[in-house]
């Protein structure tokens, strides 16, 4: 489903503090002592170090400051932070005009948060106390356990008939985590992994526990990333939109609401539904006409609804590949065809590559071709690509279409980006980055009428 930037975006909405401009609310101590080596400094005084808390969205975004404080003597601060939303914040440590750390820590209304380290040696020296980092230090230490024996499963160390029992173990280990440290960031990260190992072989339960945690903010991104995608399954498409409406009516949060209704949309676009994604598009610019970053995603999506929904005939374009074949729409009429545009030294698209490489060689009997439009700005890199692969497509030569032409065309915000056309011309679907797993079953109803390789 094409829900991947959605899911991203409202997953850091989540995790970390909202905007500067919004009022602040919850309220912890920040208290601890820093330090200075007597390797550095053997004077003692370990006054007038810095301790300063911030708050950014992005890198781009602007800084809020949330608690800026100096050391005393003893190198001892203590003080009362004001901040938004529960999530991890920066904490950077300077001295004489020198940042000599950035600790990553935990803020939750009403904690107490001691910090202990010793400079310049911090990420060695480092302790983290609060109710929240003891509930992250349990997940953690499951979560590194469960890394180690997902390594030994990879290694053919676990008997496949012991791998059930196995997942259902770590499933349950994963919820005791969460029910023990109730109304931590640790619990709903819990929560999170308990419900994803689910999906795999219970997701009647995982729906279950899903439920159990909502109407928690953190977790509608959860129902939407796994809950949603199996009603769809195994309910139909009407379900599950009903089911992202009932999402919308049990949040209290605005910003969640949003979320949700772009991703309603997505579900609409994905389906073919394109008039249906237009009237629903109407109601969001409505009800979301103030901010620039709601303007923004809605300009966006209409231009796809409007040159690149399925069913509409692929805008038009021209290139020469590397063997010197011109290329353009009317040339590959009666042909069914993937256009890839991405920098090849993208590294999702590096990692893609081999299953591509698959979906090539399955595809290619039934008639499918694909095509590369690579917008790395040398032709060093794409030489360089090629060096470890096999080139088993055509790749457009620099210099043969232009860039930002293609980029407009085909709405390209993120890469890899992908628009299978069938032997019309027609626009089957666009897919970006995650969405590559659906290319399968796009290239399955593509080619459902053809019974056998040619």
């Amino acid at each position: 489903m094409k829900n991947s930037t959605l899911l991203v975006a409202l997953a850091v909405l989540m995790l970390a503090a909202a905007c500067s401009n919004e009022p602040r609310s919850l309220q912890t101590v920040v208290q601890g002592t820093i330090t200075v080596a007597d390797s550095i400094d053997s004077s003692n005084d370990y006054a007038g170090i810095s301790v300063t808390i911030i708050d950014q969205d992005s890198i781009n975004a602007p800084v809020d400051t949330l608690l800026h404080m100096q050391t005393d003597a003893n190198g001892f601060f203590k003080g009362e932070v004001l901040f938004p939303e529960k999530g991890y914040y920066n904490m950077i440590l300077n001295r004489n005009n020198n940042d000599l750390g950035v600790i990553r820590v935990i803020l939750a209304d009403n904690d107490t948060l001691s910090v202990n380290a010793e400079l310049p040696d911090v990420g060695e020296t480092l302790t983290l106390e609060s109710r929240e980092h003891k509930a992250m230090e349990t997940l953690l230490r499951v979560d590194r356990n469960f890394q180690r024996v997902g390594a030994f499963v990879r290694g053919g160390a676990i008997p496949d008939s012991m791998l059930l029992d196995e997942l259902k173990k770590w499933t349950d280990l994963y919820w005791q985590v969460h029910e023990a440290h109730e109304n931590t960031l640790a619990s709903l990260v819990a929560a999170e992994k308990s419900a994803e190992l689910l999906n795999n072989w219970d997701q009647e339960e995982m729906l279950n526990r899903i439920d159990e945690v909502l109407p928690e903010d953190y977790m509608f991104s959860v129902a939407i990333n796994f809950g949603k995608p199996y009603i769809a399954e195994s309910k139909g498409f009407d379900a599950a939109s009903n089911y992202l409406d009932s999402l919308s009516q049990i949040s209290t949060s605005d910003e969640i609401r949003e979320f949700i209704q772009r991703d309603k949309i997505q579900l609409y676009y994905d389906s073919s539904r394109v008039r249906e994604a237009k009237a629903l598009l109407d109601t969001y610019e409505q009800n979301y006409s103030e901010k620039s970053s709601s303007k923004k995603w809605a300009r966006r999506i209409r231009y796809d609804l409007n040159y690149l929904a399925p069913g509409v005939t692929a805008p038009e374009f021209s290139f020469v590949t590397m063997d010197e074949d011109t290329i353009n729409n009317e040339a590959l009429k009666g042909t069914t065809y993937i256009l890839e545009i991405s920098p090849l030294a993208n590294y999702e698209y590096q990692n893609d590559y081999d299953r591509t490489l698959i979906i090539n060689e399955i595809y290619k009997n039934y008639g499918l071709k694909i095509f590369t439009l690579p917008l790395d700005q040398s032709e060093i890199t794409i030489n360089a690509f090629f060096e470890e692969r096999r080139k088993a497509w055509p790749i457009a030569k620099l210099g043969t279409f232009d860039v930002q032409q293609i980029i407009q065309k085909f709405n390209v915000v993120q890469v890899p980006t992908r628009i299978l056309i069938d032997k019309d011309g027609v626009v089957i679907r666009k897919y970006e980055r995650a969405e590559f797993n659906d290319v399968i079953q796009g290239l399955n109803s593509a080619f459902r009428e053809v019974n056998s390789p040619s």
